[in-house]
């Protein structure tokens, strides 16, 4: 071989170390990267696995949340006219000695992600009856959530005498 006689033993050892550098780099190419790429994925797939192991579980903490929520702030979606009619039908079922004088119309508060509607309830009758009819509201009425009461004893009209007025808000929610 005379064909490397002419090189240095230097410029032989520059070359081997070129040709080392590039056939490594080839070799990270074409096995080492596609190897690395794999283990990437299968790690990033038994991460999946395990989230998929404990999906159901987290469905169920899901639904138990929004269950605490619906709780908390009434159920979610339910129209202004089924909540004027469930609270109706409520009234007629657990009020005694009291009567609903009067109701307004409908605040709603519009935001992107819902809107809130206000319902002002104004009722007329003695006290412990309307405590009462409240305190069942507030325990089985799901439809729309109590957020303030207040009591006032007035004439409402110039015939009529003093009477206890008890102006109740309610509010329920809509995704928006």
């Amino acid at each position: 071989m005379t064909f490397f006689d002419k090189y240095s033993y230097k410029q032989k050892n520059y070359a081997l170390i070129l040709l080392a550098v590039l056939l490594v780099a080839v070799a990270y190419k074409k096995a080492f990267s596609v190897t690395l790429e794999t283990m990437q994925y299968r790690d990033e797939l038994e991460e999946k696995l395990l989230l998929a192991q404990t999906a159901a579980a987290d469905i169920r903490l899901c639904k138990a949340q929004i269950n605490n929520l619906d709780r908390l702030l009434g159920k979610e979606n339910i129209t202004i006219e089924k909540v004027q009619q469930g609270f109706l039908n409520f009234f007629a079922r657990n009020a005694e000695r009291i009567s609903v004088y009067q109701i307004d119309e409908v605040l709603t508060y519009q935001h992107p992600d819902f809107s809130i509607n206000t319902h002002r309830i104004v009722l007329k009758g003695d006290y412990i009856h309307t405590l009462q009819f409240i305190y069942r509201f507030e325990k089985q009425f799901d439809l729309a959530r109590l957020i303030n009461i207040s009591f006032e004893y007035k004439k409402y009209t110039a015939d009529s005498h003093e009477e206890l007025y008890t102006t109740i808000l309610i509010q329920n929610y809509l995704r928006g």
